[in-house]
């Protein structure tokens, strides 16, 4: 009788509902650093889109794992440089084009403050853009999206200290490509 009162009142969650409630906390991380690395909200819904459904089949998987967002981020990066080095490797589409920048076509909704935030992300959009690939990610990962350096060092697959060498240079070189005490990256971001 006890068996038969478990059994009908806890019911094993399927596959998806564990998947969903596994994934669904860290979507909008997921997306967040989707777009910035592609720069296109389609692009970027199709790149967390790809490694949901990669992902679906591995719950078991995906349970085991004791720091599910920086493992997510790391699986997410990793397609997203594989899809990247496919992408220039065409023939067929060999101009990745970063060129639709949302924050360009985006005016500001209400007065000087709106105006001034819209201006201080497009700078600091810009001045990120311009650093070098392996500094910009770090960026992303450490200041915006606030991983630690160990966490970024996961993602990324590298030394913690070449994590804080890189952002380090990559501050440095934000701060001296941005005009002085206009922006911080908390402020834009």
């Amino acid at each position: 009788m006890n068996t038969w009162l478990t059994r009908l009142f806890h019911t094993p969650q399927s596959r998806e509902d564990r998947f969903v409630s596994l994934v669904s906390p860290h979507l909008r991380r997921m997306y967040r650093m989707a777009y910035r690395w592609t720069m296109n909200a389609h692009e970027a819904e199709d790149l967390v889109q790809d490694v949901l459904v990669r992902l679906v089949p591995r719950v078991a998987e995906l349970e085991a794992v004791e720091r599910l967002g920086p493992w997510l981020v790391r699986v997410l990066y990793r397609r997203y440089v594989d899809l990247y080095r496919r992408r220039c490797a065409s023939p067929i589409d060999a101009n990745l084009s970063l060129e639709s920048d949302d924050l360009e076509r985006r005016a500001p909704a209400r007065g000087n403050d709106d105006f001034r935030r819209a201006e201080l992300q497009r700078a600091l959009q810009r001045a990120l853009w311009a650093l070098d690939e392996e500094w910009r990610d770090i960026v992303l990962l450490h200041d915006v999206e606030g991983y630690t350096a160990i966490e970024v060092a996961d993602i990324l697959q590298l030394n913690v200290g070449t994590v804080k060498s890189r952002l380090h240079r990559a501050r440095a070189k934000l701060k001296k490509s941005l005009a002085p005490g206009t922006l911080q990256i908390s402020e834009a971001c």
